[in-house]
């Protein structure tokens, strides 16, 4: 086994992995049997891209169904005071338009589009950009197609895209990549000079349940995304994860080619962090393994967390909770999704979110006659 960015072969295995069960990205369980390793070179948390893991993957994306809990719909994010919720891509666009001097047209690369969400949200700013999309298949051709302003889609490999962009996103995708630096260095030659690349992805320092998802070769944290985007020849201009919970985002614009090899370690205190997160992980099914024994008891959401927690814990709960009205009154692994008001009397509902989020959450949904479990703190 190499590490997929650096290439070298010092990783060190978390033992207890493989004993987990994951869950894929489209929030479907899957089986134990997966790896967790750190590179004790460049420090990159990752799947070790083997044959295995690949082959996984493929079978994962044959089956993949996109927002399958809500018929599509994209999943909305909540605001942490009131509990509003926003499409996420809404929210992730509205950040950079109100951090980011956009001209008023240019042309935009969405690279994994999935089902075009990010391009609606482009699209609803109002401004003359063209869109295109990059897929590794036309399942959603129609859909995206229909997307005011966008002019193609792009089926297959980035580097056979005609043209320049004025901005090249990857939200939620480079996660997915094995040797992530080697497609932000090649993803340089789609970008114009001095425009933008933009890339979310989920933050594994503060969610370790991300740590869970079979289809998930790399993991990052805010910090170590930066450095690696930086060393792919862009200048940082926003590293945040405070535009959208549990996400990392990065705004660079492109500079110069990046010195070879341009692979500089990323921080090891982050890294460290976010490879320890199965203890943590830990505490949480022991916690709701005690929780599940009360009568009545829930999980709330309907995402990677609930499913990989229902999972592991052998299909103890009897409903999920979900403030998402496109989610709630339909079936997620054979249960029923409830709203908030519709939790019955006496229930035990277990939020299946990291802190402080699961806390904030709790506070909206407390209730006399309703108990709410949150994770603990994890140390750091």
């Amino acid at each position: 086994m190499e590490c997929h960015r650096c290439g070298a072969g010092d990783l060190e295995l978390d033992p207890g992995y493989p004993s987990w069960r994951r869950v894929t990205s489209d929030c479907k369980p899957w089986p134990a049997g997966g790896q967790l390793a750190l590179c004790r070179d460049c420090h990159l948390v990752q799947a070790p891209a083997t044959r295995a893991w690949e082959a996984g993957a493929r079978e994962i994306y044959e089956h993949y169904a996109i927002y399958h809990q809500s018929d599509g719909a994209e999943q909305s994010v909540f605001r942490p005071g009131d509990g509003q919720g926003i499409l996420r891509s809404d929210a992730l666009v509205q950040s950079v338009a109100g951090e980011v001097s956009l001209p008023a047209s240019g042309r935009l690369l969405d690279v994994g589009c999935g089902n075009g969400s990010f391009l609606r949200a482009w699209n609803r700013l109002g401004r003359s950009w063209t869109l295109c999309g990059l897929e590794v298949n036309d399942r959603h051709r129609a859909a995206i197609e229909a997307i005011p302003g966008v002019s193609a889609l792009y089926v297959g490999d980035y580097r056979d895209v005609p043209g320049e962009f004025d901005l090249v996103s990857l939200v939620h995708v480079l996660e997915h990549l094995p040797s992530p630096q080697t497609v932000l260095i090649g993803l340089r030659s789609k970008i114009k000079a001095g425009g933008l690349l933009l890339v979310q992805v989920p933050d594994c320092a503060q969610n370790p349940f991300m740590l869970l998802v079979a289809d998930h070769c790399s993991h990052f944290a805010m910090r170590g995304l930066a450095t690696m985007v930086e060393a792919s020849g862009f200048q940082v201009m926003h590293a945040t994860n405070q535009w959208i919970s549990k996400e990392v985002t990065v705004v660079a614009r492109r500079t110069t080619p990046p010195a070879s090899p341009a692979c500089p370690p990323m921080p090891s205190d982050e890294a460290g962090l976010v490879f320890g997160g199965g203890a943590w992980l830990e505490q949480v099914v022991a916690q709701a393994g005690a929780a599940e024994k009360a009568r009545g008891f829930g999980i709330f959401g309907t995402s990677i967390a609930a499913t990989w927690l229902q999972t592991q814990l052998g299909g103890v709960a009897t409903f999920f909770v979900d403030e998402d009205p496109n989610r709630v009154g339909r079936q997620f692994l054979g249960k029923p999704i409830l709203s908030p008001a519709q939790i019955p009397s006496a229930a035990s509902i277990y939020v299946a979110l990291p802190q402080p989020l699961a806390g904030a959450v709790a506070g909206r949904l407390a209730r006399p006659d309703r108990r709410l479990i949150v994770p603990p703190v994890r140390e750091r």
